[in-house]
C-alpha cells in the first residue's frame, strides 16, 4: 500500500523516494547465505580453513586527493615491496576530486593499487551526506568514476568500491545508489562492538549484526553488495578511533608508535585473522615526520611475516569469496598485470571552478577540458 501511494505521488509531483519500497533485510541464516555471493555478518571467515592456515590480510587505505606530496609518501613506503607470493603489495585509494593529480593516480593503478571512490565534492557539511537524495548520491559517485576513467585512464571495471566522506551514510539511500551504479562494496561503517573479535567482510542481503555508530545505517536488503567493516583501533587511553589519524593518545616517536600499531595488528593476527584495517589520510604524515617513520617500521614488520599479505580491499573481498589456504602457492591467485590502454603523458591545466577560484588539474588527457570538472559536468565540457 505504501509503495502504491508513492507511485501515485509520481503523477502528482513527478518525484519518488524509491527507498521507501525496498525490502527490509531479514535475519541471516548461514545455511542459506553461502559464499561466494552471500556472507552473514560474523566473526568467522566462512571457510573451513584452519585459522593458522588463513593468510592475514592487511588493508592499507588512504582517503582524499592523491597529490605529488602524498604520492611521494606512497612511493617511499610501498613501491618495490612484494607479498609472500611474489606479487606487489597494494593499497586502496578512496579518491576525491579536488587537488588530485590524475597522472599520479594512473601510475598507482598501473602498479597494482586500487582506485576507489570518495565523491566528487567531498562537501564539508555532514548533513549533506546524511540527507542526500538518490539522484545526488549517484551523481557524486558516478561522476567521480567518470572523472577517474577519463582523466586517469582507468577502466570502469576496476573501480569497485566507495567510502563516504566523514563516514556519514544516508542509510538505505547510499546503498541503493551504490547498487544501482553497479559498485561492489562500501567501507564506511565503523564498529566498536567487534574490536576484540573482529567482523569479516559480509554482504548486505541480510540484516547486519554490526553496531550502527553513525546513523542512519542500512536496513534494507542489498544482495551482492559487500560491507568492509571499519574495525576501530584503541589508543593508549583505550579511546576508539576508526581512522589512524583520528587516534590522539599515541606515542610521538617512531619506534614506540610502530609498536603501538603492531599491537593493534596483533588483535587480528592472534585471533581469527579477520582482515586488518589500516585506514587513514596520508595528510597524517605531514603532522609529524615520526609518524611516517613509524608507518614504514610497521610495514617492515609485516614484511617479515611469511603469512601476511598487504592487498587492496577488493582483493581482500575476492579472497573471502573464494578462500584459499596458505598451503596454496598463490592464495590470492595470479599477480595482477595491468596494461594501459594508452600512454599517460601528464598535462597540467589551469581552470576556474564554479566559484571562480583557480584550480590546476594534472591528467593523462592530451587536451585540457573547457571547464573545471565537477559534479554534473565530470568531463568539463
Amino acid at each position: 500500500m505504501k509503495c502504491t501511494l508513492i507511485l501515485f505521488g509520481i503523477l502528482m509531483s513527478m518525484t519518488i523516494n524509491w527507498t521507501e519500497c525496498l525490502k527490509l533485510a531479514e535475519p541471516c541464516i548461514p545455511a542459506v547465505c553461502k559464499l561466494p555471493n552471500c556472507k552473514c555478518s560474523t566473526t568467522e571467515s566462512g571457510s573451513a580453513i584452519p585459522t593458522s592456515k588463513i593468510p592475514q590480510i592487511v588493508m592499507l587505505t588512504f582517503d582524499d586527493a592523491v597529490t605529488g606530496i602524498t604520492y611521494d609518501y606512497f612511493s617511499k613506503s610501498l613501491f618495490g615491496r612484494k607479498n609472500p607470493d611474489g606479487c606487489p603489495v597494494a593499497a586502496t585509494h578512496f579518491l576525491s576530486h579536488e587537488y588530485t593529480d590524475y597522472s599520479k593516480v594512473h601510475d598507482l593503478w598501473l602498479r597494482g593499487h586500487e582506485i576507489a571512490l570518495h565523491s566528487v565534492t567531498h562537501a564539508a557539511i555532514q548533513d549533506y551526506w546524511q540527507q542526500i537524495n538518490l539522484t545526488t548520491f549517484k551523481a557524486e559517485f558516478d561522476d567521480m568514476r567518470q572523472i577517474v576513467m577519463h582523466f586517469a585512464g582507468i577502466p570502469k571495471s576496476d573501480i569497485r568500491g566507495t567510502r563516504l566522506p566523514f563516514l556519514q551514510t544516508s542509510g538505505n539511500v547510499s546503498f541503493q545508489g551504490l547498487k544501482e551504479l553497479g559498485l561492489v562494496y562500501d567501507s564506511s561503517l565503523p564498529t566498536i562492538r567487534y574490536v576484540g573479535s573482529p567482523l569479516w567482510p559480509y554482504t548486505l542481503e541480510y540484516a547486519s549484526h554490526q553496531d550502527c555508530m553513525i546513523e542512519p545505517c542500512p536496513t534494507a536488503s542489498f544482495p551482492n553488495v559487500w560491507e568492509v567493516p571499519m574495525t576501530m583501533w584503541l589508543d593508549e587511553k583505550n579511546v576508539s578511533c576508526s581512522m589512524v589519524d583520528a587516534c590522539t593518545n599515541i606515542p610521538k616517536q617512531a619506534e614506540p608508535l610502530s609498536k603501538w600499531i603492531i599491537k593493534q595488528f596483533e588483535r587480528h593476527y592472534n585471533n581469527s585473522r579477520a582482515p586488518f584495517p589500516v585506514f587513514m589520510h596520508a595528510a597524517w604524515f605531514l603532522r609529524n615526520p615520526e609518524y611516517f617513520k613509524a608507518y614504514k617500521l610497521f610495514i617492515d614488520h609485516l614484511q617479515s611475516l611469511p603469512d601476511v599479505y598487504l592487498v587492496s580491499v577488493n582483493r581482500a573481498i575476492e579472497w573471502v569469496k573464494n578462500p584459499k589456504s596458505l598451503d596454496v602457492k598463490k592464495p590470492f591467485g595470479e599477480c595482477e598485470v595491468r596494461v594501459p590502454t594508452a600512454s599517460c603523458a601528464p598535462r597540467n591545466c589551469g581552470l576556474k571552478t564554479i566559484t571562480g577560484e583557480e584550480r590546476w588539474i594534472s591528467s593523462c588527457v592530451k587536451v585540457c577540458p573547457d571547464k573545471y570538472p565537477w559534479i554534473y559536468n565530470p568531463l568539463g565540457k
